[in-house]
């Protein structure tokens, strides 16, 4: 039986930087009002989710925010429930030296406004060669972190946190099983997840093996969904 379902926010619940379409929303409520719990889980911190999902007026979204790292029930601010996943002194150390160094080396870099993940948003190219190297050259300072590389920015995170390790969280929290787990994504930090969900399912994704099923679109996964449920 399905519990919940996890969804990826960008290029998988709406294109970048765009809503969620109308036809979407429809089908998250269609299958909240079946019992199923609905939440996104995105390398955004949750309250840029926020914004995004009150204009879905579900009754009781999950938003994971950071890669997995905070978790928070519903789009009120302040949240009434919400959970960050412990991480280490030296991982939150090795963030802040990160961000000093990109500082020093680029003064004008914008930071999205995490509470644990460290995400700069290179503005061209040569931004992002820079960020290369200077991770490159402070390699051995980085043990404590896991680097993902976007086409927009990098997530520098601290190790144990990912998706999976969040999503994993949420279950135990909700008392739901892997197996009752659906998990849909695009992306390369959307594959912890897959891991732990009992049916993974991706949006164009590269490594077709890395889900259960792969699709051109939201809508294909949601039918299948439909599908799967129905049975």
């Amino acid at each position: 039986m399905i519990k919940l379902i996890v969804f990826d926010l960008d290029s998988t619940l709406a294109e970048i930087a765009k809503g969620i379409r109308p036809e979407t929303l429809e089908r998250l409520k269609t299958f909240e009002n079946r019992g199923i719990q609905i939440a996104i889980c995105s390398g955004k911190p949750t309250f840029y989710l926020c914004g995004i999902m009150r204009q879905a007026e579900l009754s009781n979204p999950i938003l994971v925010g950071e890669n997995g790292a905070v978790i928070q029930f519903g789009v009120d601010l302040p949240p009434v429930r919400y959970d960050v996943q412990p991480y280490s002194k030296e991982a939150k150390r090795t963030i802040r030296f990160l961000r000093e160094k990109i500082e020093e080396i680029l003064p004008d870099m914008w930071f999205q406004p995490n509470e644990v993940v460290l995400t700069p948003f290179p503005a061209k190219k040569e931004e992002f060669d820079i960020i290369n190297r200077c991770l490159e050259e402070y390699h051995d300072h980085v043990n404590d972190v896991l680097i993902y590389e976007h086409f927009d920015c990098f997530d520098i995170i601290p190790n144990g946190i990912t998706k999976k390790s969040g999503i994993e969280r949420l279950a135990a929290m909700v008392g739901v099983l892997a197996e009752e787990v659906i998990a849909v994504g695009d992306g390369i930090n959307d594959y912890p997840m897959f891991e732990f969900a009992g049916i993974s399912l991706g949006i164009n994704v590269k490594d077709s093996g890395k889900v259960d099923k792969n699709f051109s679109s939201i809508m294909e996964a949601l039918d299948y969904i439909e599908e799967i449920y129905d049975k």
